[in-house]
Parts: C-alpha cells; sequence; structure tokens
C-alpha cells in the first residue's frame, strides 16, 4: 500500500502538475485486463505509473516514440527454484533482468535442505537490493518425505510460521507431501495451518493425484499446481478452481495448446519455469523463452501475455503490478514484434534495466556467508561402498532394479551372479547415494537401468531434494575419485574416467550454487554434459538425470540415502530380494 505522499504525488502527475519521469508516446499497449491491444499513452513518475489513455501529452525527462513497438507488463514467474540455475539470487537477477522477468518469486527448499531456515534467510539476504523482485516461498516439505531420507534439516509448523513473518516471504511453498496431506499427517496438517490462518497463497505439487485424492488435496487450501504433464490432468485441476501452472514441456507442446484452447480452461493457465539449468537460461531465455513458445504453439500473443504477468500477479496477491494501469509498479517491457515476443527494452521500478538482451545498469555484489560454502561433510569412503555386497560368495541373486525412461523410473527385477561376495553389475550402472551433511554417514546403492553408462563415474551434490551426494558409474575406483574430488570442491558436478577428472563444475555455495556469472557456469555445465557422452550417458532433460534419481515424491521408484524407495507404495524396498547359491 502506497504512503499518502505517494498517492497525492501520482494524482498530481496525472492532472498534469508534475513533469513525468518518463512518457511513452503512441505505443501500441497490450491490455492484459482487456485483451485489447491498441495504440495508447502511458505515463511513468519514478517507480509508478500514473497515467494511461489517448490524446493528452506530458511534459516529461524522457519522451519514447512508440512508433510500431509494443508495451507489456514486466514478466512474473511465480514458481521457480533459483538453485536450479546453479547461481546466487544476484547472478540470477542479472541473468534474467535482460529476458524481461521483473518479479519472481523462489521456494528454497532446495538450500533449506541443506542449511534450514538460515540458508532460507541467506537466500533473502543475497536478494536484497537487486532490481528484480525477488520474493520467496516459505518451504513445506524440508526432507520432501520425513522418514525416507536424511537432509541437512527439517522445517517444522513454527519454521514455517518464522519465516512467513520475514520480509519478501509470500506464502506456502509446494506442498510435495501429498501423502501426508491425505492421511492427515500431524506435521502437513500443522504446516497447513499455519498458511490458512496467516491467509496467504498455498503453492501445490500433485503429479499424480485425480478424482478423489485430488478433491481432498484441494480442500487442504491448496491453490496452484506445477506439476501437470496431461491435457486431461490439466482440465481436471483447472476445473476444480486451481491456477494450473504450465512449464516448457508444455508450452512447447503445439498438441497440447490446441487440446486445451479446444476445451477452453486457458484462462486458468499461468506460464512458470520451476527448474532452468544454467545453459539453458543463457542459450533459451527464461519465463520469455516459455511465453515465446506458447506462442508459437498457437496460444494467442495476448493470452501468453496475462499468464506471465496478471495472472500470477492475481494468484500472488501482488495487485500493485502485473498489468498497465494508473498505481501500478512501472515494471515495463517495450517489443519489438508481440508474435515473436522480441524484447528491445525491460524497465523495472521505472528505470530502464535492460536493453537488447543486456543489462545496462550495475548491482552491486551480494555474497553469501562463509559457513554456507563448508556442507559436504561424507564419510571416509573405501572401494567397496561402491560394489554390491552379496550374502553369499558364489550363486545368483534377485535384484530390484531402477529402470529409466526419459523422466519416469520404474522397477524390474533381474537375476545377476554373485562372484566373490559380490553381485556382478553386468550391463548395469551402480548409483550409490552418500549421506553429507554429517548426519548419519549413511551410504545406499541401486543398479540402474537406461542411462547407457559405460564407463567411469560422474557424481553430484545436486540430488533432489534432500541434496545428499550420488555417484553413477561402471568402474568403483572412479566412482570413489569422483566423490573426493566433490568433497574437495565442497559441491557440483564431476565427470570421472581412469582416475583422470574430466569435467568439475564447482558449486560450493550449499553444494548447489556457484558466485560465477551465469554465462561462466553454462559453459562450464555444458563441458560436463559434454564430458557424460563420453561416458556413454545421453540424456536430453535440462535437468541431469543423476540429480533427479533421488526425488522420492515423483514416480515410481528412486534411491535416497536410506535404500530403494518404491514411491506408488511409499515403501523402502531391499536391492537385493532373493539369492540362490
Amino acid at each position: 500500500m502506497k504512503c499518502m505522499v505517494e498517492f497525492k504525488t501520482l494524482i498530481e502527475a496525472a492532472l498534469g502538475k508534475r513533469k513525468l519521469s518518463i512518457f511513452f508516446k503512441g505505443v501500441n499497449l497490450v491490455n492484459v485486463y482487456t485483451g485489447e491491444v491498441y495504440k495508447s499513452n502511458v505515463g511513468v513518475l519514478d517507480d509508478r505509473i500514473c497515467y494511461v489513455g489517448e490524446g493528452v501529452d506530458f511534459e516529461a525527462y524522457e519522451v519514447i516514440d512508440g512508433g510500431d513497438m509494443f508495451l507489456t507488463p514486466g514478466l512474473i514467474d511465480s514458481h521457480l527454484h533459483v538453485e536450479s540455475s546453479m547461481v546466487t539470487p544476484w547472478r540470477f537477477a542479472e541473468a534474467v533482468l535482460p529476458c524481461g522477468v521483473t518479479t519472481a518469486v523462489a521456494d528454497p527448499h532446495e538450500i533449506a535442505n541443506v542449511l534450514g531456515v538460515e540458508g532460507v534467510k541467506a537466500m533473502i539476504e543475497n536478494s536484497r537490493g537487486l532490481n528484480l523482485k525477488l520474493y520467496f516461498w516459505a518451504p513445506t516439505c524440508v526432507p520432501s518425505l520425513p522418514g525416507f531420507e536424511h537432509s541437512g534439516a527439517e522445517i517444522t509448523a513454527e519454521d514455517v510460521a518464522e519465516m512467513l513473518k520475514l520480509d519478501g516471504v509470500l506464502g506456502l511453498g509446494e506442498v510435495m507431501d501429498y501423502n501426508g496431506v491425505l492421511n492427515l499427517s500431524k506435521r502437513m496438517v500443522d504446516i497447513i495451518n499455519v498458511g490458512l490462518t496467516s491467509k496467504v497463497p498455498i503453492d501445490g505439487h500433485a503429479p499424480i493425484l485425480g478424482g478423489r485424492n485430488l478433491n481432498a488435496y484441494l480442500a487442504s487450501g491448496v491453490e496452484a499446481d506445477h506439476e501437470n504433464f496431461t491435457v486431461e490432468e490439466v482440465v481436471e485441476k483447472a476445473r476444480l478452481g486451481l491456477w494450473v501452472k504450465i512449464r516448457r514441456n508444455l508450452a512447447e507442446s503445439k498438441d497440447f495448446i490446441t487440446a486445451v484452447k479446444n476445451r477452453g480452461v486457458t484462462s486458468r493457465l499461468i506460464l512458470t519455469t520451476d527448474d532452468t539449468s544454467p545453459d539453458l537460461l543463457v542459450e533459451r531465455g527464461h519465463l520469455d523463452g516459455i511465453v515465446r513458445s506458447a506462442i508459437e504453439n498457437g496460444l494467442d500473443p495476448v493470452e501468453a501475455i496475462q499468464a506471465a504477468t496478471v495472472r500470477p500477479a492475481q494468484h500472488l496477491r501482488l495487485y500493485d503490478r502485473g498489468g498497465i494501469a494508473p498505481g501500478k509498479l512501472a515494471d515495463l517491457i517495450l517489443l519489438r514484434n508481440l508474435e515473436k515476443f522480441e524484447i528491445v527494452d525491460v524497465y523495472s521500478n521505472g528505470k530502464l534495466t535492460a536493453r537488447n538482451g543486456k543489462l545496462t545498469i550495475q548491482m552491486a555484489p551480494m555474497l553469501f556467508p562463509d559457513w554456507a560454502n563448508r556442507t559436504v561433510k561424507t564419510p571416509e569412503l573405501k572401494i567397496e561402498d561402491f560394489m554390491v555386497i552379496a550374502p553369499i560368495r558364489r550363486g545368483l541373486a534377485t535384484v530390484n532394479i531402477i529402470e529409466v525412461r526419459g523422466f519416469e523410473t520404474y522397477l524390474k527385477e533381474d537375476r545377476l551372479p554373485v562372484e566373490n561376495g559380490f553381485v556382478q553389475s553386468l550391463n548395469y550402472a551402480l548409483a550409490v547415494v552418500v549421506e553429507r551433511h554429517g548426519k548419519t554417514g549413511g551410504i545406499a546403492k541401486a543398479l540402474i537401468d537406461g542411462l547407457n553408462v559405460r564407463r567411469g563415474a560422474i557424481a553430484s551434490t545436486v540430488a533432489h531434494d534432500s541434496h545428499n551426494m550420488i555417484v553413477l558409474g561402471k568402474s568403483p575406483s572412479d566412482m570413489m575419485e569422483a566423490c573426493k574430488a566433490l568433497k574437495g570442491a565442497q559441491g557440483g558436478y564431476v565427470a570421472v574416467l581412469n582416475g583422470e577428472i574430466l569435467s568439475i563444475l564447482k558449486l560450493p555455495v550449499a553444494g548447489l550454487m556457484s558466485e560465477e556469472p551465469v554465462e561462466k557456469v553454462a559453459e562450464q555445465f555444458k563441458e560436463f554434459r559434454k564430458a557424460e557422452r563420453k561416458l556413454g550417458l545421453e540424456e536430453g532433460t535440462p535437468i541431469p538425470l543423476i540429480s533427479l534419481l533421488t526425488l522420492p515424491v515423483i514416480p515410481h521408484v528412486r534411491i535416497t540415502d536410506m535404500g530403494l524407495f518404491d514411491v506408488d507404495k511409499g515403501e523402502l524396498i531391499p536391492l537385493i530380494k532373493e539369492v540362490t547359491v
């Protein structure tokens, strides 16, 4: 809410009694309230819009002739994880402001899984004073599935209540423990009650729910969900009143866009990024890239812009932005071409912030405290830790195996030979998860099919969501070397072959982020991807699949530091089912 001085000043400016900061004259205005595009003038005083209309000229310090250009509100990303860009909030702001993103809301549950509430506070501090208005969700599911994984911290209802009092925290982050909600677990009931009592938005995460279970989940107060994969899923959620958040995977599907248009549910769509790796951010943009893809695949340009501006503003209760109208924040994008969403200038808080993809301002460096760079605390490892030990010396073992198909994982069995007390992995790769927060030092193992790892090893401390260390490979000695390299770097991604480090991306901030510019991190990440291919690993996913093998809230089978986890049944299962001599 504006103070009285601002309110009076804006009135005077609209009446022509004050010289404006900027006057956009004769621009093609994209009106997200009415869905129209028409010629208009727009006046800005300091960080606010004070006038929108035709036929009136104003004296201004800067007059911009609109010509054939289009003026839209700044983009609002309502669900993302800064940590997935692998850079800190300061560097993230440098990267996304030229993309037209002027407001973003991040769920910092990645760093919260490592450093708890103190990690969230460090993220907030690192976002202070940026031209990007970066807000945060209070993480609700840390760890994502209690009792089946160990993270560096646990978030309680009391922690959530504390975070909601912090400046810049808007609501409850994605409620991933949907089984906990449906089963009325005390932890989830208490956390949701904090959100309901505080009257803040509650973000959702319901990838496999439908029918009665979806209704029950939404009865908790969840208002939006980004875990959407099919048209029927989107239609059902939209009909139940959810804001349905669409990520790049669906925005790039012409069939999906056509189907949701035909089903008449596009008015409930919000475009969002969720996870954007540094290479993807540099090469294809951020939320602007998703807007562009949605338009290319058949969504009306104005509706695509609505889905990235006024709708997320309504969802987030940020009523002072998301549209071009008197009193709103002067977060604006000047476009050369509406259909291609070709950005020329970006204004944040009424100031020119980026032009033709480059920042026009400098932001003071914001660094994390030293304690955030000392989070990899793995135990001393030995070569046997990277081999599957059997309870017999020789014979056959029936083994549960994770089969990877695209993003999804499935459970299968195979009978493998046992020699000298060790299961022979044959064509399978071995995945080993090492608890890295200094809690238990536990180690769990799984055999992996479908990733085509033929030699060497890769390892990472980016392992959603508890972010223990995971190593995947064929060579026990290379796997051990990869773990040593990551511990020395205090986190990141590494590829090793024959004892030699092929590539390493150092992410020392909580084992998740770098303080280097995103362009440099992107180049190092691409080098890691090349090294993966040298080891036989082929994947077209924006997030390396090694980082998703540990997430026990997405179908169908995963591995945590406590063992193999059957997501559908909600239980740990043994690696070796039975043996025969």
